[in-house]
């Protein structure tokens, strides 16, 4: 296998980052504070291993935002209930704001805020990850289909493609406008 390929500073380390995805938020530095060195002395070195380090907090951010995006999606759900052969709002909504604010928290998190290791996992991942699913507009689609509601089937595919595509494009206008404005003040 060798080793692996140097990093893009021209630095080579001795983590093999290849078998992990990599999350910009977590800090690999200090992955590699925490991991043991060279044996130095009359006890050998720890196996590194093959597990990657659980960044617990990250996690309870995830859960923490998977919590909030669940329990809004479940009472979108109580407040627009859908009856069968109707269009289903309250999952079109859902999906709909979804990716306005997965759109503008990623231009905030890139452009505005300032560094941060928590923000991404508990918004983007935990409450839009259970706000919107694509499985609930699989379901949908299914039963509108096998209910003969073809053609309500057909548009609310087409409509939830493009409402997701205008509130995503939404959402990054309005935080490269947010960010416009603050990048103005600054100077």
């Amino acid at each position: 296998m060798g080793h692996p390929p140097a990093e893009q500073n021209g630095i080579a380390d001795n983590v093999d980052d290849r078998d992990l995805p990599f999350d910009p938020d977590l800090d690999t530095a200090e992955d590699r504070r925490h991991r043991p060195a060279a044996a130095a002395g009359p006890f050998p070195a720890r196996r590194r291993s093959r597990w990657p380090r659980i960044h617990w907090l990250t996690v309870a951010a995830v859960a923490g935002g998977g919590f909030l995006g669940g329990l809004a999606r479940y009472l979108v759900g109580l407040a627009l209930p859908t009856t069968p052969g109707a269009f289903p709002w309250a999952v079109f909504l859902v999906n709909t704001a979804g990716a306005f604010i997965l759109a503008l928290l990623l231009i905030l998190v890139l452009e505005v805020l300032p560094p941060t290791t928590y923000v991404r996992p508990l918004l983007g991942t935990g409450f839009c990850g259970a706000l919107t699913t694509f499985s609930s507009v699989a379901v949908a689609v299914d039963q509108l289909a096998t209910d003969g509601h073809t053609g309500t089937a057909v548009g609310y595919v087409a409509a939830s493609l493009a409402a997701g595509l205008a509130a995503a494009s939404f959402g990054i206008v309005l935080g490269r406008s947010i960010a416009a404005q603050r990048q103005k003040g600054r100077t």
